[in-house]
């Protein structure tokens, strides 16, 4: 009896996935197995900028004096720590309360914090070290992926873990003391035992296997590229697949050819030993050749599976009907983007519609009418290559990729850090209009100032990549670039 201490369970949720219902689930479960047990809240910043984490506490002796419980998890105690979200068991760790008895349980879908939203280009977090690293602290590790687990059901999140956390066997309750927890707080019982019993098998099984990154897989191309693609070296396939393939799905199989060949003659002049440089290259043009355009924007808004994403990330099930809104403020260069240069006249020039400003509209993509607008302008790819925004865009890639290849004829350093200006051509409007603008005074007489003293150039250009990061909603010449 000396030797007995509690069993601790750290639960770490975000808002909305039901932590707290899990709480109290793993209460009233202990209650009806007869153990003595306490559960103990800390509340963080709501949706995601921090995490609630619930502490629970069961003493393993049935039919003894009133234990005596601690409100908060030490370092060093914990045998069980349930993340609802993968980066909370990455905060767990750094915290220390995982240690080389914790059994970790974790989720794998991600929701992005407002730091990783914020930063340009890709700021989220790379979860493979973080994983590796959980694994390596802990005793056990248990990952859940959610979705493929519950498929179409209405289970939960915070069901499956509880059912994980059962299943483990760590704690002395059983499958009947559960499902009494989930049939006693009455939220959902029927879809909540279910996610239960999802999770228990799971963690029966081991859980599910490890996603190297389950958000971001990378697409395959057509059948008819990977011939092609596979004349370049192993390291290279998997970037170039996808980059087709997002070019094919943009617009056809012949824009993704005219990538294949920009990208032909920067391998050409690649002399590194990873060929570094046509992978900056792969992945950075790809990227700008889809620039958003008006046509793109409302082909993203009505997507296949779009509604069905929107539906978990509200915790909200196909039989809940939701209204769905979709803001837009167009200026009049986002309206004759999509028009004929020699058209442009056709949009007047209206105030509300003059550079920084736009015309506010809100489109009930949820209606059939709205819904029907904008796949009626997602079908209107096959006018883009007529455009102004594409001649405007094809002409700023030709001047990037002229300057990329130009550096790379004195420096492959130098090349590969002026492949990353192309972070210069992102967003609308007036950041867009602002950072092209940038990049033409940065690659004015380019060939002459490389000649002259490239070192002095590699230094404008790492200091245009780091004023560029600094501030992802701000054009250059508001960082004070010029």
């Amino acid at each position: 009896m000396e030797n007995l201490r509690p069993i601790c369970v750290l639960v770490s949720a975000l808002g909305g996935q039901g932590g707290g219902v899990l709480a109290d689930w793993m209460v009233e479960a202990a209650k009806h197995a007869g153990y003595p047990a306490q559960a103990t809240s800390t509340p963080g910043v709501a949706q995601r900028t921090g995490a609630t984490t619930y502490y629970f506490e069961l003493f393993p002796e049935k039919h003894t004096d009133d234990p005596i419980f601690t409100l908060f998890p030490g370092t060093g105690d914990l045998d069980i720590v349930a993340a609802l979200e993968p980066t909370e068991a990455g905060r767990a760790l750094e915290k220390g309360y995982i240690t080389d008895f914790t059994t970790v349980i974790t989720g794998l879908e991600r929701v992005y914090s407002t730091a990783e939203k914020m930063a340009a280009g890709d700021g989220t977090i790379n979860e493979k070290p973080m994983m590796e690293s959980i694994e390596s602290a802990s005793s056990k590790l248990i990952r859940l992926n959610i979705e493929e687990l519950a498929g179409s059901s209405a289970s939960k999140i915070n069901a499956v873990i509880f059912g994980a956390i059962v299943g483990s066997g760590i704690l002395p309750l059983n499958m009947e003391d559960a499902e009494h927890a989930i049939r006693e707080k009455g939220v959902a019982v029927d879809a909540n035992i279910n996610g239960f019993e999802i999770g228990y098998n799971a963690a029966n099984t081991g859980g599910s296997p490890n996603l190297e990154d389950p958000e971001k897989p990378f697409k395959e191309p057509p059948e008819y590229f990977k011939k092609l693609i596979h004349s370049y070296p192993d390291n290279l396939h998997q970037v170039m697949g996808h980059g087709i393939a997002k070019l094919v799905d943009y617009q056809d199989i012949s824009y993704a050819e005219k990538y294949l060949d920009e990208l032909s003659s920067i391998f050409e002049l690649d002399k590194g030993p990873d060929y570094k440089l046509t992978e900056d290259v792969a992945k950075r043009l790809a990227l700008w050749m889809s620039f958003e355009d008006v046509i793109r924007v409302a082909q993203l808004k009505t997507r296949k599976g779009r509604l069905n994403r929107i539906r978990r990330e509200l915790n909200v099930d196909e039989n809940t009907p939701i209204k769905l809104t979709d803001y837009f403020k167009p200026g009049r260069e986002e309206f004759i983007g999509i028009l004929p240069k020699s058209l442009s006249w056709l949009v007047p020039k209206l105030k509300i519609l003059s550079r920084g400003k736009g015309l506010a509209l809100h489109i009930p993509t949820g209606s059939f009418l709205g819904f029907g607008l904008l796949k009626i302008l997602s079908s209107l790819r096959f006018i883009r290559k007529f455009s102004k925004q594409y001649a405007e865009e094809h002409e700023q890639i030709k001047v990037w990729l002229d300057a990329i290849k130009a550096a790379a004829g004195i420096d492959q350093h130098l090349a590969c850090q002026t492949a990353k200006l192309s972070i210069l051509s992102r967003g609308y409007g007036n950041v867009r209009i602002e950072g092209q603008n940038a990049l033409n005074k940065l690659f004015d007489n380019w060939k002459n100032k490389l000649d002259l003293d490239p070192e002095k150039v590699l230094l404008e250009v790492d200091k245009t990549l780091i004023l560029a990061h600094a501030n992802p909603d701000a054009g250059p010449t508001r960082n004070k670039l010029n």
